[in-house]
């Protein structure tokens, strides 16, 4: 062995073994990553669920919210557009002409049907389906209400039948204020209920005030009103007719009277009194009566006799054939007698000077 071989032999020292990776350590890594995957989880699923149950909470207020928003604009409707015109009418029907009154209450009726029909056509929500058919009838019956008042107040354009057109008017007051207490009572109060079963508590069910009606429809307010109707003449336009001439038909031979002097006649067991009546208002005029009273001589009791024209178109002359002469005793032939005829007046009617006059009449044989 040399000096060089004892150099280069070198104690050859062993390198430490690494150390061996802790198993538990890693499991309990897993772990944790585990559970931190399961919170993050939790809480995504958890505002997952929070944010879908305020979209379905938003989105069911939003149904209840349009819903109500469309119930409120049916009664604002109705009250503005329809109850207050109404009210305003029955307390002063003479605002209008004839022709503007019967258009207004047409289209009183038009409005309140549109009203009737878009609250028919409503979707409620689901919970309130039941509910909504009071709503809808409560209009339904509303237009009924102004269906007849338009035809109470053209009948009183007659100037007939004014204080049972009153009673029958005042009649109405509940199907304008009925549908409205109906609803407040039963379908406001129940709709707030099962709102607030279903979670939603910050939107308000509307109340319904129709109009305020004060004593319009009372009957004896409707009688006063509608008594100015024959006094308008913007509605009822002028009104009048007068005696236009009267002749006495007996045997075939016509006597026209005059009110100068004495009217001989050839009296008979046909005997008609013929009386001629002008129309000389601007209106039509129906079931024009004529009256005719015939005093004997020597002032003997009065008998009565009467006719009627059905019709006098304005302007125009139409005549009416009244029988009842016949019957003369014998003790009033060649004696003069009073002979007095009416005709009129009509409704509206003011000036009645003309209305009538009276002749002196003498039946021979």
């Amino acid at each position: 062995m040399s000096f060089f071989d004892d150099d280069a032999e070198v104690t050859q020292v062993p390198a430490p073994a690494p150390r061996p990776r802790r198993r538990r350590n890693r499991s309990r890594l897993r772990i944790q990553r585990l559970v931190i995957a399961l919170i993050a989880l939790f809480v995504v699923v958890f505002l997952l669920a929070l944010v879908i149950r305020s979209c379905q909470q938003n989105a069911k207020e939003t149904t209840y919210r349009t819903y109500f928003s469309q119930v409120e604009q049916v009664l604002n409707d109705s009250t503005n557009k329809v109850g207050k015109p109404i009210a305003a009418l029955l307390a002063d029907p003479t605002r209008y002409g004839r022709a503007q009154l019967e258009s207004t209450l047409n289209n009183l009726v038009t409005t309140q049907n549109e009203i009737t029909t878009r609250t028919e056509r409503i979707t409620p929500p689901a919970k309130l389906k039941a509910l909504h058919s009071i709503l809808v009838q409560g209009q339904q019956v509303r237009l009924s209400g102004v269906e007849q008042v338009r035809t109470g107040l053209l009948a009183a354009l007659s100037g007939k039948h004014l204080h049972a057109t009153a009673r029958n008017l005042a009649e109405l007051s509940g199907y304008f204020t009925g549908p409205a207490v109906y609803y407040n009572e039963l379908y406001r109060s129940q709709a707030q209920k099962i709102m607030s079963g279903d979670g939603v508590s910050n939107v308000s069910v509307p109340a319904a005030t129709f109009f305020t009606a004060g004593n319009v429809f009372s009957s004896t307010a409707l009688a006063n009103a509608l008594a100015t109707i024959s006094r308008s003449t913007k509605l009822v336009g002028v009104h009048g007719v007068a005696l236009a001439g009267v002749a006495i038909k007996s045997n075939n031979k016509t006597v026209t009277l005059t009110t100068s002097g004495s009217n001989t006649f050839k009296a008979s067991v046909n005997t008609v009194i013929e009386v001629s009546v002008q129309n000389q208002g601007k209106a039509t005029e129906t079931n024009v009566p004529v009256k005719i009273t015939w005093t004997p001589p020597g002032n003997g009791t009065p008998q009565n006799f009467t006719g009627t024209i059905p019709s006098i178109a304005p302007g125009a002359t139409a005549t009416a054939n009244v029988s009842g002469l016949s019957n003369i005793s014998q003790s009033a032939f060649t004696k003069p007698s009073q002979l007095k005829v009416e005709v009129g007046p009509v409704p509206g009617e003011r000036v009645l000077r003309n209305n009538s006059a009276t002749y002196t009449i003498i039946p021979v044989l």
